[in-house]
């Protein structure tokens, strides 16, 4: 869900000024992507503000060593008070200036908010107190996140209207040739640029981070942007798929002409 002029960044390279946002599509993606965020602020000594209906909803992906004072929850009421809820961040803001910390992330899981009577509405103004408060700020970074699953196409597309930036996942892996991204609807990776001899432990170890051990979810391997794959890296994938099958299987999705082309050739394409 992106428009015409939203900005995609992976979460460590959200700055100071942006104002994030975040339609996550399962708990995973949430870890993954909102947990990065978290952990990274936490990890460089940086104020975390968490706002969330309840504490276990919060905070996902916390380093068990996380430094003492510097994460605060914040509950969203019920009903949502866009404005008092603006008011507490604004004080979590002055106090950590007063503290000297010298920056301050805000992560706020707004799923409840939205689902509420007038939820639309009342979270469009929080984003507008919000959207007052991290632009301007050379030390205030926001991701703003909601359960897609959870919540109308409309409403998302509202709020999704507000944001300038999306926050993406941080590539498994990437250099000038290749870039490894984790999907998450579906499950698996997203690879783009060459895929040749010396990258083919980078291959076996993002498999190896979403290759569920009981084989019973499906994995989706997205090639669109792959210009390029070696004979071993199509030999890593093609032994894959002979050891996975049933609920489990290796999907590849969106290849090239070219690429398939290589594979009808080497008469693996019957395996995927």
């Amino acid at each position: 869900m992106e428009t015409l002029w939203s900005v995609r960044r992976p979460v460590r390279d959200l700055r100071p000024g942006d104002h994030a946002w975040l339609a996550y599509a399962n708990e995973e993606e949430q870890r993954h992507v909102a947990g990065a965020f978290v952990r990274d602020g936490l990890l460089a000594r940086e104020k975390v503000v968490y706002m969330a209906a309840s504490v276990k909803d919060a905070v996902p992906g916390v380093p068990p060593d996380a430094p003492a004072g510097l994460l605060t929850f914040l509950p969203i009421g019920s009903p949502f008070d866009p404005r008092a809820a603006a008011g507490a961040l604004a004080a979590e803001i002055a106090q950590a200036k007063r503290r000297g910390l010298r920056a301050v992330r805000i992560a706020a899981d707004l799923t409840s908010a939205l689902r509420a009577p007038d939820g639309l509405e009342r979270t469009l103004v929080f984003e507008r107190h919000l959207e007052r408060t991290v632009p301007p700020s050379t030390h205030i970074t926001a991701v703003c996140q909601v359960d897609r699953r959870r919540c109308r196409r409309s409403d998302l597309e509202a709020l999704c209207a507000s944001h300038a930036v999306l926050a993406a996942p941080d590539p498994e892996f990437e250099d000038a040739v290749l870039k490894i991204v984790r999907t998450f609807q579906p499950a698996g990776l997203s690879l783009s640029g060459e895929l040749d001899a010396s990258r083919h432990a980078v291959l076996d170890q993002a498999l190896a981070s979403v290759l569920s051990p009981d084989n019973t979810r499906e994995i989706h391997l997205d090639l669109a942007g792959l210009g390029f794959i070696d004979l071993g890296a199509i030999n890593i994938l093609a032994d894959i798929a002979v050891r996975r099958t049933g609920p489990g299987r290796l999907v590849l999705d969106r290849m090239s002409p070219q690429l398939r082309a290589v594979l009808e050739t080497v008469g693996w394409t019957m395996l995927f």
